[in-house]
């Protein structure tokens, strides 16, 4: 039916020619007879146009027309573009069955957040997941009419190409006016370049989006993938970044913030740009209350909230653990490939234990921290202001000076405000307020800073002034009157602690501080590891039948090289002790006894040993190899004492407990952590036992045996500084190299095993004495007291068979050894002097100079004595 408020067209063209004609008038018109007069509004006859009307009339039908053409032009080209841009656009359907880039996350053993892994900090939330609000601010900021819209927004499209038109020529970025499902298209599958060309294709890949995918997908995709700035993706990530919170406690100030980020995320950063992003933050909250998404009370709450925004540059609380997050990294790479980390969302476990981290980071600092203050003096001036108004504007000067790299989490930056006498005043910066406070620091907090002189170190202050000077910008600890000087060292360590019975690596330290040098002293440095080989060598021995007490001979070794030259090392002492018992030798870490034992039984015995173990493959075959010069590292030699430690079967490091994929399914778990008993276990009272495998590389007897030997360098040898204090049993070996330029200790319990290495990254002398017992067993002690508490005093069992005999010291103390069943005391000193061959010729085949052979030998025919040794390949102890 017409509508009754729109005219008929019929009946007015009808009356339009009724009253007019423009053909030519053949008869005159034929009279009616009148008719009576009808009641009522009578027709008037229409006016007859004149020229101006016509002309008017004509201006408006082709008006019209060439609206029409336009039109019918327009839908053509659009047609045509549509086709065009069709033909080549690519598939949406990856958007349906999309998997996000995920950086990986690695955990410590009790869930800590230990690293992320990626190229992008990115966490995936489900729809159910994003709270409402985050969700509506969004779309209040970015698009309105995202519900109900078909993908696109044809006026607002639009609007920005007049603008973009007009803004052509003058270089300046088109504006876009993208829809959320637009931005979803540009973001995950056009570029993100901003053309007509492109836009034409977003706009047609939106369209057919929003027929294929639900409003919720495509909020949740973008919500997911929006870039928010400081590369954090998604709006997980981003809380977790701009606010250090879970999606779930954003607030609606907050969510405002995140949702102002997308138009452009470096020029509304709160942190570089405040007042913009305060500004924005604003308007968006404006936008949520005129969507009716918060109430009016709600905005000007939101509204009133400051935007103290915290960046987290680093979240996790684990002290230290980027050298343990870096060697874990490099495992998941060579076992899943790099996308794979950086993109698949792995969930790693990993063995670290961040208590024992945290004591491993402070007893590595620590024993730095003191040695450095023994022998390099001060070397830690930050800067100097040269302002003349200092004591006016210290605080603002001090404000602007970064934080160096390696600073411990108590110390901060102050500034010398006057020097002299006693006490030097310095104000610093509240670590929690940052209000400027003044303190003192006396002269016996810095006694230990001796100006560093030519040839040395100078004498110890006498006034702070000898030191510092108003002005300077130094590292401060404590708080008040109570002030100390700091300096980071330049003196590197490392320290490694290993449960044996696994394999687990429960704490890894590879230098001062992750920040200041990445390089990993564990897995990477390779350093000459002294006479913490030594017990190998001991080992090699017991499993030929040589049992602790047999006399090994202390006195001069000499070796006929292939050029004719003659090697000929030394005791560290420069003394010879003649015959000695060889559990003796070991404990006090005698070069000549170890040389002469092992040419009794065999250098190439001794490399198959060490090969064994696995420190070093294949072992240079010279007698110096069997006193530590070779090259190995701190996470080898540690591993094989672990295997010590388990009687001589082989443990398998492990830094990873098990990766899971984001869907749960797990990828790999270690080898040897398997426990067939404690799943289902009906009866509570058995205890779950782990099925731990390894090789046996060694005879369990004779590895009691060294086992026993090395609980005498720790009670009456080399290793006594490393247990002060600690009553478990422990069994160790000290290592220490030629020139004093490496520390080591190594040592064990039944549970734990830990190695530590003290040198310069460019090999130089610690300095005279400075050995592995003096330096590293103090770190070494520090560290396994925080390790063993609460442990049992356990002891390692003797095999069956074995019995613990008393025998005799050199000075008649009896001590207590392990012999095998067919042992007894003293039985093999008759048989004569182990090693007791004086001159052998070389057996080495190994030609000086080569650089498999860096024996630098003595001349030929020079006499023998204590005072002529060349120690130049002679790790000491």
């Amino acid at each position: 039916m017409p509508d009754p408020n729109t005219p008929d067209d019929s009946q007015e063209n009808n009356s339009a020619n009724s009253g007019f004609s423009a053909g030519p008038r053949l008869a005159p018109p034929r009279r009616e007879a009148p008719q009576p007069p009808r009641r009522g509004k009578q027709p008037q006859p229409k006016r007859k146009r004149g020229p101006v009307g016509r002309i008017f009339s004509g201006l408006i039908t082709a008006a019209y027309s060439l609206v029409f053409l336009v039109i019918i032009i327009g839908l053509l080209g659009a047609s045509g573009a549509f086709l065009y841009f069709s033909a080549s656009l690519p598939s949406i359907d990856s958007l349906k069955d999309y998997k996000p880039p995920l950086e990986s996350r690695v955990y410590t053993g009790d869930f800590q957040l230990l690293a992320e892994v990626g190229s992008e900090h990115s966490i995936y939330v489900t729809y159910d997941q994003i709270p409402p609000l985050v969700g509506q601010a969004f779309i209040s900021a970015e698009d309105r009419l995202f519900w109900v819209e078909p993908g696109v927004n044809p006026l607002a499209m639009a609007r920005a190409a007049l603008t973009d038109i007009s803004l052509m020529h003058s270089g300046r970025r088109p504006i876009g006016a993208s829809t959320i499902t637009q931005q979803v298209v540009k973001n995950m599958v056009l570029d993100n370049h901003i053309t007509f060309a492109t836009k034409i294709k977003e706009a047609i890949l939106a369209m057919r989006v929003n027929q294929v995918m639900t409003k919720q997908q495509v909020l949740t995709l973008y919500l997911n993938e929006v870039d928010l700035g400081h590369n954090s993706f998604g709006i997980a990530a981003a809380a977790q970044t701009y606010f250090n919170k879970p999606l779930s406690q954003i607030d609606i100030a907050q969510a405002a913030t995140l949702a102002s980020l997308p138009k452009a995320p470096t020029n509304y950063d709160p942190f570089l740009h405040p007042a913009d992003a305060l500004a924005r933050r604003n308007f968006v909250i404006t936008r949520m209350l005129a969507d009716d998404a918060i109430t009016q009370a709600q905005a000007a709450a939101a509204t009133a909230e400051p935007l103290l925004p915290r960046v987290v540059v680093n979240t996790k609380s684990i002290s230290n653990g980027g050298y343990y997050a870096d060697a874990v990294r490099a495992q998941l790479v060579q076992q899943f490939g790099q996308d794979a980390v950086n993109t698949g969302g792995l969930v790693v476990h990993t063995s670290l234990d961040p208590a024992l981290q945290a004591a491993a980071t402070d007893a590595v600092r620590d024993g730095l921290e003191q040695y450095d203050r023994k022998y390099d003096g001060w070397h830690g001036l930050i800067a100097h202001l040269n302002d003349a108004d200092l004591h006016d504007n210290w605080a603002q000067d001090l404000a602007k000076q970064k934080n160096p790299a390696g600073m411990r989490h108590d110390w901060q930056l102050g500034v010398v405000l006057a020097a002299d006498g006693p006490k030097a005043r310095v104000g610093t910066l509240d670590l929690v307020s940052g209000n400027p406070v003044t303190g003192s620091l006396p002269l016996d907090n810095l006694r230990w800073a001796r100006p560093v002189v030519s040839g040395g170190l100078g004498a110890r202050p006498g006034a702070t002034s000898d030191v510092l000077h108003t002005g300077d910008v130094i590292m401060v600890s404590g708080s008040g009157d109570k002030l100390s000087l700091e300096q980071i060292p330049s003196i590197q360590g490392a320290l490694v602690s290993i449960d044996p019975r696994t394999g687990r690596v429960l704490a890894m330290v590879g230098g001062w501080s992750h920040d200041v040098s990445p390089f990993n002293r564990v897995t990477q440095a390779m350093r000459q590891p002294g006479s913490s080989v030594k017990p190998l060598v001991y080992l090699t021995a017991l499993e030929q039948g040589v049992q602790p007490d047999a006399p090994v001979l202390d006195g001069p070794f000499t070796q006929v090289l292939s050029d004719g030259s003659v090697y000929r090392p030394g005791n560290y002492e420069n003394t010879f002790e003649g015959p000695v018992p060889m559990f003796h030798a070991l404990e006090q870490s005698l070069n000549l006894a170890t040389l002469n034992l092992t040419r009794q039984i065999g250098l190439s015995n001794v490399g198959t040993t060490f090969q064994n173990f696995g420190i070093v493959n294949p072992m240079p075959p010279y007698y110096p190899s069997a006193i530590g010069a070779i090259g190995t590292t701190l996470w080898k030699m540690t591993n094989a004492y672990a295997d010590l430690d388990e009687y001589g079967r082989a443990v398998t490091p492990s830094l990873i407990d098990s990766v899971t994929g984001p869907d749960g399914n797990v990828l790999y778990q270690a080898p040897g952590q398997s426990c067939d008993n404690c799943v289902n276990n009906a009866d509570p009272t058995q205890t779950p036992v782990l099925d731990v495998s390894g090789a046996q590389l060694a005879d369990p007897d004779s590895v009691f045996q060294i086992i026993t030997m090395m609980k005498g360098v720790v009670l009456r040898g080399t290793g006594k500084p490393a247990v002060v204090g600690i009553t478990q049993p422990v069994a160790g070996k000290t290592g220490t190299t030629n020139d004093f330029n490496d520390a080591w200790f190594i040592g064990f319990t039944p549970g734990v095993v830990t190695g530590c290495w003290i040198g310069f990254d460019t090999p130089a002398s610690l300095g005279k004495d400075e050995t592995g017992g003096n330096v590293c067993g103090p770190i070494w002690n520090e560290y396994m007291k925080v390790a063993l508490q609460g442990q049992p005093d356990i002891d390692w069992a003797p095999p069956q068979g074995m019995t613990i005999a008393q025998v005799p010291e050199p000075d008649g103390t009896n001590v207590s050894e392990a012999l095998k069943y067919n042992q007894t005391p003293g039985a093999q000193a008759q048989n004569g002097l182990l090693g007791g061959a004086q001159t052998a010729p070389d057996d080495s085949g190994v030609t000086p100079g080569t650089p498999d052979a860096p024996v630098t030998p003595g001349a030929p025919g020079t006499p023998v004595s204590p005072s002529t040794l060349d120690k130049s390949l002679s790790p000491l102890y």
